[in-house]
């Protein structure tokens, strides 16, 4: 099956759960955050047991680090998550998949523990984009045995426009609308998109930091 056909399946598959997802009310936590909503894991998950902060392997890119913190519905921190990431290379591609041509490969994926303060961090490159979807990182948290939440992560339009200016990403821009997305085409407005964008800075050498607060219902 082609790659755009293999999505556009997939997509409709899960059209049922984004518009049901779509229509709940946003709940806040007692500090302020949203609790973060769910985006359908897509084609690409494989649960490679992968326990590690740098997930980049020999993968091209402007490098990024990754900041995530586990929080409950108190604001209280979560020690002991498990936070699974997983994403594409500049060229948009996912390791491990024989419709990628990658079988046998693992780079961009892995996991990590959070600490006492419910935090955890992961270096890799920011991703490159492919047809049907919003430039986006995958993730899984796992708690006591139990995946309370699979979602994607964004990034600000204005950032991503400019990586994607960089000659280690050599499709460019990503041209695909909210509307275009396979997994949130469903969405009445841009709320929950919104929601997931991640919090993008530099450090004192220029590298990305991108955090997020996953807050857990």
């Amino acid at each position: 099956m082609k790659r755009a056909n293999f999505l556009s399946a997939l997509g409709l598959t899960f059209l049922g759960t984004v518009l049901s997802s779509s229509k709940k009310v946003a709940i806040i936590t007692d500090c302020g955050d949203p609790i973060t909503p769910p985006v359908p894991e897509g084609p690409y998950y494989k649960d490679e047991k992968l326990n590690r902060p740098n997930i980049a392997e020999h993968k091209e890119g402007l490098p990024i680090t990754y900041l995530f913190k586990v929080e409950d519905s108190d604001c209280k921190p979560i020690a002991g998550a498990i936070v699974d990431i997983w994403q594409c290379d500049n060229n948009g591609h996912y390791s491990d998949y024989q419709q990628e041509k990658t079988l046998g490969e693992t780079w961009l994926r892995g996991y990590q523990v959070t600490d006492k303060q419910g935090n955890c961090r992961f270096d890799a490159v920011f991703p490159g984009w492919y047809n049907g979807r919003l430039t986006h990182l995958h993730a899984k948290v796992r708690i006591e045995g139990k995946a309370p939440l699979t979602t994607n992560f964004f990034f600000p339009k204005e950032v991503e426009d400019k990586v994607f200016q960089s000659p280690l990403y050599p499709k460019g821009p990503n041209p695909v609308t909210m509307a275009q997305d396979f997994e949130l085409r469903g969405d009445k407005d841009t709320h929950r998109r919104d929601t997931l964008l991640m919090q993008v800075s530099h450090d004192d050498k220029g590298k990305m930091i991108a955090r997020y607060t996953i807050a857990i219902a």
